[in-house]
């Protein structure tokens, strides 16, 4: 159940606050010296390759959102006042979404591609009534149409209704995440492998597992939400939750995994956040329930991301090393037992190596939140203070 090919060693770097804090401060700088108010940032041959990317999961939106969080929360001291893009960055990103997304899914608010997750940028560093109304019709606009999952659909506009009633304090996102809640679990279905959700996905239906386009993706806003759940919606989840994941794990001597999607033909070969027990053990290990079987399978899977190591497609959160290590960072939380800080802060500097080749490499570093280095920094940081914070999910 693991590719040796897609993984690589640990590097052998001793753990050093100074060596992660100087790798932060590095990341930081050269964003901030690559940016161009104009066109953004250049792509990168590991994304579209195409500059001026305005999106939040892979240009400039997520990398705005990243720099101004690393400033807001002191772990640098570096900053840019990017108030004078924000409009611009909006109209790309619409006009992008519109343009370039698949048939059908200009309708919806997408999170992390479409112009509700650049709104919510905006309101975070200028926030404005209109702005807010933006966010909420694009949220409200998942309601009637097919859920789709956290990247594309509705249980994105549940976590933004979760992220715009922390910063706005109005009773409206609740009224809007509980509509949608109702109608998520409502769409429960009982399969073979446990309850599940059919994603309408790309022009084809099939239910898939992961945290960014599946079941993982779409419990995230029901656990980040949960006290706006009713109490029998709570017991729901907490029925479901342990016996789906007991229904499709894949358990061997090396730990167990999760494929991409419920079928079980053949075992799992990835091992990353999006897709595999990486991703699966950084959402459940936030479940405010447990059982002793649950908080086994938590802790093989994570030894299974231990044990398959670092990945060798970069250092990046959504299919790299700081992704993966999230899911260590998560344990040590669950658990209060350190072997899984010590095997997190391993992974950070290794991913550090991963990221100075890279940028060696291409001779820029890589402009995104998910895919690149301003998400590292962001598991960096959590590397230091212990602390968890899974941007997007945990952190806006």
């Amino acid at each position: 159940m693991i590719t040796p090919s897609r993984h690589r060693a640990l590097a052998h770097d001793a753990w050093s606050e100074l060596a992660v804090r100087t790798a932060i401060a590095d990341i930081v700088a050269d964003a901030i010296a690559d940016f161009d108010p104009q066109t953004f940032w250049p792509g990168h041959p590991g994304d579209d390759g195409v500059d001026g990317n305005p999106s939040f999961y892979y240009g400039a939106a997520g990398v705005i959102w990243a720099l101004d969080y690393l400033h807001r929360v002191g772990a640098s001291p570096a900053a840019k006042d990017f108030r004078a893009v924000l409009p611009k960055l909006l109209e790309r990103t619409t006009a992008r979404f519109e343009r370039d997304s698949p048939a059908g899914y200009a309708k919806h608010g997408s999170l992390l591609f479409g112009d509700m997750g650049a709104a919510l940028v905006a309101m975070r560093l200028d926030p404005t009534p209109g702005l807010a109304d933006l966010v909420h019709a694009r949220a409200e606009a998942n309601t009637e149409l097919p859920i789709r999952e956290l990247m594309w659909g509705m249980p994105g506009s549940m976590l933004a209704a979760i992220h715009m009633a922390q910063m706005t304090r109005e009773p409206r996102w609740r009224g809007l995440f509980e509509m949608q809640a109702a109608r998520l679990l409502d769409d429960l279905e009982e399969t073979p492998q446990g309850r599940l959700w059919t994603q309408d996905l790309y022009g084809a239906k099939d239910r898939w597992l992961g945290p960014v386009h599946g079941f993982a993706g779409n419990i995230i806003p029901l656990l980040r939400g949960w006290d706006w759940l009713t109490p029998a919606q709570q017991a729901q989840l907490a029925d479901v939750v342990p016996q789906t994941l007991a229904a499709n794990a894949w358990s061997s001597e090396t730990g167990t995994n999760w494929g991409a999607r419920s079928k079980r033909e053949t075992p799992p070969s990835l091992c990353q956040h999006c897709h595999g027990a990486p991703g699966m053990v950084t959402t459940f290990a936030d479940a405010p329930f447990a059982t002793p079987d649950f908080d086994e399978l938590l802790l093989d899977a994570g030894r299974l991301t231990w044990t398959a190591g670092p990945l060798t497609k970069g250092s990046n959160l959504c299919h790299g090393t700081g992704g993966n290590g999230y899911a260590f960072l998560k344990l040590y939380r669950r658990t209060n037992d350190p072997v899984w800080l010590d095997r997190a802060r391993q992974f950070a500097m290794t991913a550090i190596v991963q990221y100075r080749g890279a940028r060696t490499v291409v001779d820029r570093g890589r402009y995104s939140l998910w895919t690149g280095d301003v998400g590292l920094a962001i598991y960096l940081l959590d590397c230091i203070t212990g602390e968890p914070r899974f941007p997007t999910i945990d952190v806006f």
